[in-house]
Protein backbone atom coordinates (compact mmCIF):
# COMPACT_ATOMS: atom_id res chain seq x y z
CA UNK A 1 0.00 0.00 0.00
CA UNK A 2 1.01 2.97 -0.94
CA UNK A 3 1.24 5.65 2.24
CA UNK A 4 -0.31 8.67 1.93
CA UNK A 5 1.68 11.81 0.82
CA UNK A 6 2.29 14.29 4.01
CA UNK A 7 1.36 17.07 1.71
CA UNK A 8 -2.26 15.41 1.20
CA UNK A 9 -2.53 15.36 5.02
CA UNK A 10 -1.31 18.67 5.67
CA UNK A 11 -3.63 20.32 3.55
CA UNK A 12 -6.48 18.38 4.48
CA UNK A 13 -5.76 19.16 8.20
CA UNK A 14 -5.21 22.91 6.96
CA UNK A 15 -9.34 22.87 5.55
CA UNK A 16 -10.47 21.49 8.47
CA UNK A 17 -9.37 23.63 11.30
CA UNK A 18 -10.40 26.66 9.26
CA UNK A 19 -13.41 25.61 9.14
CA UNK A 20 -13.38 24.18 12.81
CA UNK A 21 -11.93 27.35 14.09
CA UNK A 22 -14.61 29.43 12.48
CA UNK A 23 -17.64 27.59 13.71
CA UNK A 24 -16.03 27.64 17.20
CA UNK A 25 -15.39 31.47 17.11
CA UNK A 26 -18.88 32.42 16.03
CA UNK A 27 -20.28 30.36 18.91
CA UNK A 28 -17.93 32.29 21.15
CA UNK A 29 -18.47 35.55 20.00
CA UNK A 30 -22.08 35.23 20.28
CA UNK A 31 -22.50 32.88 23.92
CA UNK A 32 -18.97 33.86 25.35
CA UNK A 33 -20.45 34.18 28.84
CA UNK A 34 -22.79 31.31 28.96
CA UNK A 35 -20.81 28.80 27.51
CA UNK A 36 -16.75 29.59 28.15
CA UNK A 37 -13.81 27.90 26.79
CA UNK A 38 -15.25 27.68 23.38
CA UNK A 39 -12.88 30.45 22.23
CA UNK A 40 -9.66 28.40 23.67
CA UNK A 41 -10.48 25.86 21.42
CA UNK A 42 -10.68 28.03 18.56
CA UNK A 43 -7.37 28.94 19.14
CA UNK A 44 -6.14 25.52 19.32
CA UNK A 45 -7.35 24.96 15.58
CA UNK A 46 -5.33 28.71 14.44
CA UNK A 47 -2.25 26.92 16.43
CA UNK A 48 -2.46 23.51 14.56
CA UNK A 49 -2.94 25.06 11.55
CA UNK A 50 -0.02 26.91 12.05
CA UNK A 51 2.05 23.99 13.06
CA UNK A 52 0.45 21.76 10.40
CA UNK A 53 2.81 24.28 7.55
CA UNK A 54 5.85 24.37 9.13
CA UNK A 55 6.17 20.44 9.30
CA UNK A 56 5.60 20.20 5.67
CA UNK A 57 8.50 22.59 4.94
CA UNK A 58 11.11 20.83 7.65
CA UNK A 59 13.17 20.42 4.93
CA UNK A 60 13.25 23.96 3.40
CA UNK A 61 13.25 25.61 6.71
CA UNK A 62 16.27 25.87 8.81
CA UNK A 63 15.88 22.89 12.14
CA UNK A 64 16.48 25.25 14.30
CA UNK A 65 13.58 26.81 13.68
CA UNK A 66 11.32 24.80 12.35
CA UNK A 67 11.46 22.03 14.98
CA UNK A 68 10.87 24.44 17.90
CA UNK A 69 8.37 26.17 16.42
CA UNK A 70 6.05 23.31 15.26
CA UNK A 71 6.43 21.86 18.56
CA UNK A 72 6.19 24.50 20.10
CA UNK A 73 3.00 25.59 18.05
CA UNK A 74 1.29 21.95 18.57
CA UNK A 75 1.62 22.18 22.28
CA UNK A 76 0.57 25.51 23.01
CA UNK A 77 -2.86 23.89 21.05
CA UNK A 78 -3.18 21.51 23.11
CA UNK A 79 -3.08 23.78 26.28
CA UNK A 80 -5.47 25.91 25.21
CA UNK A 81 -7.74 22.82 25.12
CA UNK A 82 -6.64 22.21 28.27
CA UNK A 83 -7.51 26.02 29.71
CA UNK A 84 -10.65 26.00 27.38
CA UNK A 85 -12.10 22.94 29.15
CA UNK A 86 -11.17 24.04 32.34
CA UNK A 87 -13.25 27.58 31.93
CA UNK A 88 -16.09 25.30 29.90
CA UNK A 89 -16.62 23.26 33.28
CA UNK A 90 -15.69 26.52 35.16
CA UNK A 91 -12.66 25.49 36.71
CA UNK A 92 -10.02 27.90 37.44
CA UNK A 93 -7.09 28.13 34.29
CA UNK A 94 -3.79 26.90 35.12
CA UNK A 95 -2.62 29.21 33.13
CA UNK A 96 0.91 29.71 35.20
CA UNK A 97 1.37 25.62 35.35
CA UNK A 98 1.12 25.36 32.01
CA UNK A 99 3.01 27.79 30.76
CA UNK A 100 5.73 26.59 33.25
CA UNK A 101 5.52 23.36 31.63
CA UNK A 102 4.98 24.49 28.41
CA UNK A 103 8.52 26.19 28.25
CA UNK A 104 10.45 23.70 30.30
CA UNK A 105 9.48 21.54 27.56
CA UNK A 106 10.66 23.72 24.62
CA UNK A 107 14.19 24.47 26.80
CA UNK A 108 14.61 20.48 26.80
CA UNK A 109 13.26 20.04 23.04
CA UNK A 110 16.33 22.91 22.26
CA UNK A 111 19.05 21.34 24.55
CA UNK A 112 18.57 17.82 22.88
CA UNK A 113 18.47 19.96 19.57
CA UNK A 114 21.66 22.64 20.10
CA UNK A 115 23.58 21.61 22.55
CA UNK A 116 23.57 17.02 22.48
CA UNK A 117 21.21 16.55 19.51
CA UNK A 118 19.37 13.41 19.98
CA UNK A 119 16.03 13.00 18.09
CA UNK A 120 14.72 9.96 19.92
CA UNK A 121 14.89 11.85 23.38
CA UNK A 122 12.97 15.00 21.72
CA UNK A 123 10.19 12.35 20.49
CA UNK A 124 10.09 11.24 23.59
CA UNK A 125 10.12 14.50 25.91
CA UNK A 126 7.55 16.18 23.49
CA UNK A 127 4.91 12.40 23.94
CA UNK A 128 5.30 12.94 27.75
CA UNK A 129 4.55 16.40 28.15
CA UNK A 130 1.30 15.40 25.36
CA UNK A 131 -0.06 12.39 27.18
CA UNK A 132 0.57 14.59 30.53
CA UNK A 133 -1.94 17.17 29.00
CA UNK A 134 -4.29 14.61 27.96
CA UNK A 135 -4.54 12.85 31.25
CA UNK A 136 -5.09 16.43 32.58
CA UNK A 137 -8.27 16.85 29.82
CA UNK A 138 -9.55 13.21 30.85
CA UNK A 139 -9.55 13.90 34.50
CA UNK A 140 -11.15 16.78 33.95
CA UNK A 141 -14.18 15.24 32.18
CA UNK A 142 -14.43 12.67 34.62
CA UNK A 143 -14.66 14.84 37.60
CA UNK A 144 -16.60 17.68 36.50
CA UNK A 145 -18.31 16.46 33.02
CA UNK A 146 -21.94 15.85 32.64
CA UNK A 147 -23.29 11.52 32.41
CA UNK A 148 -23.73 11.63 28.70
CA UNK A 149 -22.60 9.86 26.04
CA UNK A 150 -20.89 12.34 24.39
CA UNK A 151 -18.95 12.96 27.33
CA UNK A 152 -17.92 9.45 27.34
CA UNK A 153 -17.17 9.24 23.85
CA UNK A 154 -14.99 12.47 24.43
CA UNK A 155 -13.14 10.69 26.84
CA UNK A 156 -12.50 7.28 24.66
CA UNK A 157 -10.76 9.66 22.47
CA UNK A 158 -8.74 11.30 25.00
CA UNK A 159 -7.78 8.08 26.07
CA UNK A 160 -7.03 6.97 21.88
CA UNK A 161 -4.99 9.92 21.55
CA UNK A 162 -2.79 9.81 24.74
CA UNK A 163 -2.45 6.07 24.16
CA UNK A 164 -0.99 6.73 20.63
CA UNK A 165 1.33 10.13 21.90
CA UNK A 166 2.87 7.60 24.75
CA UNK A 167 3.67 4.72 21.95
CA UNK A 168 5.56 7.18 19.81
CA UNK A 169 7.52 8.21 22.67
CA UNK A 170 8.60 4.39 23.57
CA UNK A 171 8.99 3.56 20.31
CA UNK A 172 11.36 6.44 19.47
CA UNK A 173 13.71 5.52 22.50
CA UNK A 174 13.44 1.91 21.68
CA UNK A 175 13.57 1.50 18.03
CA UNK A 176 15.15 5.27 17.58
CA UNK A 177 13.89 7.95 15.74
CA UNK A 178 13.74 7.28 12.67
CA UNK A 179 10.63 4.47 13.45
CA UNK A 180 8.40 7.57 14.35
CA UNK A 181 10.20 10.41 12.06
CA UNK A 182 7.00 12.29 10.31
CA UNK A 183 9.27 13.34 7.66
CA UNK A 184 10.16 9.60 6.89
CA UNK A 185 7.41 8.51 4.30
CA UNK A 186 5.77 5.36 5.88
CA UNK A 187 3.09 3.00 6.57
CA UNK A 188 3.90 3.89 10.35
CA UNK A 189 4.32 7.54 10.32
CA UNK A 190 1.56 8.00 7.98
CA UNK A 191 -0.99 5.82 9.91
CA UNK A 192 0.15 7.72 13.01
CA UNK A 193 -0.13 11.36 11.78
CA UNK A 194 -3.56 10.41 10.00
CA UNK A 195 -5.22 8.77 13.28
CA UNK A 196 -3.79 11.87 14.95
CA UNK A 197 -5.11 14.54 12.84
CA UNK A 198 -8.55 12.67 12.59
CA UNK A 199 -8.35 12.15 16.44
CA UNK A 200 -7.29 15.95 16.94
CA UNK A 201 -10.62 16.84 14.71
CA UNK A 202 -13.13 14.62 16.44
CA UNK A 203 -11.90 16.07 19.52
CA UNK A 204 -12.92 19.53 18.11
CA UNK A 205 -16.40 17.67 17.18
CA UNK A 206 -17.51 16.59 20.42
CA UNK A 207 -16.53 19.24 22.35
CA UNK A 208 -18.72 21.55 20.08
CA UNK A 209 -21.32 18.65 20.60
CA UNK A 210 -21.01 19.23 24.50
CA UNK A 211 -21.05 23.04 23.75
CA UNK A 212 -24.33 22.06 22.12
CA UNK A 213 -26.06 20.80 25.03
CA UNK A 214 -24.78 23.75 27.31
CA UNK A 215 -26.16 25.61 24.35
CA UNK A 216 -29.36 23.94 24.32
CA UNK A 217 -29.88 24.44 28.13
CA UNK A 218 -28.91 28.02 27.96
CA UNK A 219 -31.30 28.57 25.12
CA UNK A 220 -34.05 27.01 26.96
CA UNK A 221 -33.71 29.07 30.16
CA UNK A 222 -32.97 32.29 28.28
CA UNK A 223 -36.48 30.90 27.10
CA UNK A 224 -38.43 30.62 30.63
CA UNK A 225 -36.61 33.67 32.09
CA UNK A 226 -36.63 37.18 32.57
CA UNK A 227 -33.29 38.41 31.30
CA UNK A 228 -33.44 41.71 33.89
CA UNK A 229 -34.38 39.96 37.31
CA UNK A 230 -33.24 36.53 37.01
CA UNK A 231 -36.82 35.19 37.79
CA UNK A 232 -39.12 33.60 35.61
CA UNK A 233 -41.37 35.24 32.98
CA UNK A 234 -44.78 34.71 32.35
CA UNK A 235 -43.92 31.59 29.82
CA UNK A 236 -41.74 30.35 32.30
CA UNK A 237 -44.53 30.92 35.44
CA UNK A 238 -47.37 29.31 33.03
CA UNK A 239 -44.73 26.49 32.68
CA UNK A 240 -44.43 26.05 36.48
CA UNK A 241 -48.16 26.11 36.83
CA UNK A 242 -49.05 23.58 34.77
CA UNK A 243 -46.35 20.98 36.49
CA UNK A 244 -47.81 22.15 40.18
CA UNK A 245 -51.74 21.25 38.84
CA UNK A 246 -51.00 17.92 37.72
CA UNK A 247 -49.27 17.28 41.02
CA UNK A 248 -52.57 19.12 42.70
CA UNK A 249 -54.86 16.92 41.04
CA UNK A 250 -53.00 13.77 42.71
CA UNK A 251 -53.08 15.03 45.81
CA UNK A 252 -55.68 18.20 45.98
CA UNK A 253 -53.03 20.38 47.62
CA UNK A 254 -54.12 24.22 47.47
CA UNK A 255 -51.76 26.79 45.22
CA UNK A 256 -52.03 30.49 46.15
CA UNK A 257 -51.15 33.15 44.11
CA UNK A 258 -49.66 36.87 44.43
CA UNK A 259 -50.18 39.57 42.43
CA UNK A 260 -47.29 42.49 43.08
CA UNK A 261 -47.54 45.66 41.36
CA UNK A 262 -44.75 48.47 42.86
CA UNK A 263 -46.65 51.47 43.66
CA UNK A 264 -45.94 54.61 41.55
CA UNK A 265 -42.93 52.89 39.87
CA UNK A 266 -43.25 55.47 36.92
CA UNK A 267 -42.13 58.33 39.02
CA UNK A 268 -38.87 56.53 39.66
CA UNK A 269 -38.59 56.05 36.40
CA UNK A 270 -39.15 59.93 35.46
CA UNK A 271 -37.24 60.93 38.19
CA UNK A 272 -34.07 58.81 38.21
CA UNK A 273 -34.15 57.49 34.92
CA UNK A 274 -34.85 54.03 33.83
CA UNK A 275 -31.35 52.49 34.79
CA UNK A 276 -31.92 53.68 38.59
CA UNK A 277 -35.53 51.95 37.44
CA UNK A 278 -33.84 48.42 37.11
CA UNK A 279 -31.73 48.13 39.69
CA UNK A 280 -34.87 48.64 41.57
CA UNK A 281 -36.71 46.13 40.20
CA UNK A 282 -33.32 43.82 40.96
CA UNK A 283 -32.92 44.77 44.31
CA UNK A 284 -36.90 43.88 45.54
CA UNK A 285 -36.76 40.95 43.58
CA UNK A 286 -33.34 40.18 45.11
CA UNK A 287 -35.15 40.69 48.42
CA UNK A 288 -38.30 39.01 47.97
CA UNK A 289 -36.79 35.88 46.86
CA UNK A 290 -34.75 35.42 50.14
CA UNK A 291 -38.32 35.24 52.04
CA UNK A 292 -39.49 32.38 49.58
CA UNK A 293 -39.32 28.98 49.88
CA UNK A 294 -37.14 26.28 47.58
CA UNK A 295 -40.22 25.20 45.89
CA UNK A 296 -41.77 29.05 45.36
CA UNK A 297 -41.31 30.34 42.00
CA UNK A 298 -41.36 34.27 41.48
CA UNK A 299 -42.31 35.73 37.75
CA UNK A 300 -42.19 39.08 36.19
CA UNK A 301 -44.70 39.53 34.15
CA UNK A 302 -43.72 42.82 32.22
CA UNK A 303 -42.67 46.53 33.90
CA UNK A 304 -43.00 46.32 37.54
CA UNK A 305 -45.90 43.50 37.87
CA UNK A 306 -44.86 40.30 39.22
CA UNK A 307 -45.95 37.00 40.26
CA UNK A 308 -45.18 34.92 42.97
CA UNK A 309 -46.56 31.04 42.89
CA UNK A 310 -46.82 29.52 46.11
CA UNK A 311 -47.68 25.47 46.41
CA UNK A 312 -49.38 24.19 49.62
CA UNK A 313 -50.15 27.29 50.63
CA UNK A 314 -53.36 29.12 51.85
CA UNK A 315 -54.53 32.02 51.49
CA UNK A 316 -53.92 32.81 55.07
CA UNK A 317 -50.14 31.31 54.96
CA UNK A 318 -50.10 33.51 51.71
CA UNK A 319 -50.83 36.59 53.45
CA UNK A 320 -47.67 36.50 55.93
CA UNK A 321 -45.82 36.11 53.21
CA UNK A 322 -47.15 38.99 51.60
CA UNK A 323 -46.81 40.83 54.87
CA UNK A 324 -42.95 40.14 55.59
CA UNK A 325 -42.02 40.96 52.31
CA UNK A 326 -43.92 44.11 52.57
CA UNK A 327 -42.25 44.43 55.96
CA UNK A 328 -38.47 43.67 54.70
CA UNK A 329 -38.93 46.33 51.60
CA UNK A 330 -40.01 49.05 53.82
CA UNK A 331 -37.00 48.30 56.23
CA UNK A 332 -34.21 47.94 53.70
CA UNK A 333 -31.15 49.66 53.92
CA UNK A 334 -30.17 50.73 50.09
CA UNK A 335 -29.62 53.89 48.48
CA UNK A 336 -31.87 53.31 45.62
CA UNK A 337 -35.70 55.06 46.01
CA UNK A 338 -37.75 51.80 46.48
CA UNK A 339 -41.47 51.70 46.22
CA UNK A 340 -44.18 50.62 48.49
CA UNK A 341 -46.06 47.15 47.35
CA UNK A 342 -49.66 46.46 46.34
CA UNK A 343 -50.77 43.06 46.69
CA UNK A 344 -53.58 40.50 45.40
CA UNK A 345 -53.89 37.23 46.82
CA UNK A 346 -56.21 34.47 45.30
CA UNK A 347 -56.18 30.56 45.89
CA UNK A 348 -57.51 27.51 43.52
CA UNK A 349 -60.67 26.83 44.13
CA UNK A 350 -60.01 23.21 42.51
CA UNK A 351 -56.97 21.20 41.08
CA UNK A 352 -58.44 22.18 37.47
CA UNK A 353 -58.05 25.90 38.11
CA UNK A 354 -55.79 27.19 35.25
CA UNK A 355 -53.29 30.04 35.85
CA UNK A 356 -55.05 32.74 33.71
CA UNK A 357 -58.24 32.11 35.96
CA UNK A 358 -56.19 32.36 38.86
CA UNK A 359 -54.73 35.42 38.19
CA UNK A 360 -57.63 37.24 36.93
CA UNK A 361 -58.97 36.79 40.65
CA UNK A 362 -55.63 37.81 41.72
CA UNK A 363 -55.43 40.91 39.56
CA UNK A 364 -59.05 42.04 40.59
CA UNK A 365 -57.55 41.81 44.67
CA UNK A 366 -54.64 43.44 43.20
CA UNK A 367 -56.40 46.39 41.94
CA UNK A 368 -58.58 46.84 44.83
CA UNK A 369 -55.66 47.33 47.50
CA UNK A 370 -54.91 50.11 44.78
CA UNK A 371 -57.82 51.69 44.91
CA UNK A 372 -58.30 51.64 48.68
CA UNK A 373 -54.96 53.46 48.75
CA UNK A 374 -52.41 51.18 47.53
CA UNK A 375 -49.37 49.73 49.67
CA UNK A 376 -52.18 47.16 51.01
CA UNK A 377 -52.98 43.38 50.54
CA UNK A 378 -55.99 42.16 49.23
CA UNK A 379 -57.66 38.76 49.18
CA UNK A 380 -59.80 37.49 46.82
CA UNK A 381 -63.05 37.07 47.24
CA UNK A 382 -63.41 33.38 46.74
CA UNK A 383 -61.95 31.37 49.60
CA UNK A 384 -62.04 27.85 49.01
CA UNK A 385 -63.37 25.44 51.91
CA UNK A 386 -60.16 24.00 52.69
CA UNK A 387 -58.22 27.71 53.03
CA UNK A 388 -61.63 29.23 55.31
CA UNK A 389 -61.08 26.20 58.09
CA UNK A 390 -57.55 27.21 58.00
CA UNK A 391 -58.33 30.80 58.19
CA UNK A 392 -60.90 30.55 60.88
CA UNK A 393 -58.57 28.27 63.18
Amino acid sequence: MKPLDLYTLVLMSAFICIGMSTIMFSVHRTFKSEVQGVGHWAWAQLMTLIALPILATQGILSEYIAIPGFNGAMLWGQGMTLIGTQLFYGQKPTWRLFLLIWSITIAGLLWWLVVTPNFSIRVAIYSLTAFGMYCALIRLVWLYGERHFSSYFFMALLLVHATLTLLRGGFALVFGGTSVNLLKTSNLTTTYLATSTILVQLLSVVFLVMASRRLKDVLEQRAIEDPLTGVLNRRGCVAYYAQLQLHARQTDFPVTVLAIDLDHFKRVNDQYGHAVGDQVLVFIVEKSCLLLRACDRMARFGGEEFVVVLPGTTQAEARQIAIRIQTTLKHAQTDLPLCTLSIGIASNTSADDDLDHLLVRADAALYRAKNNGRDRIETDDIIPADNATSSAS
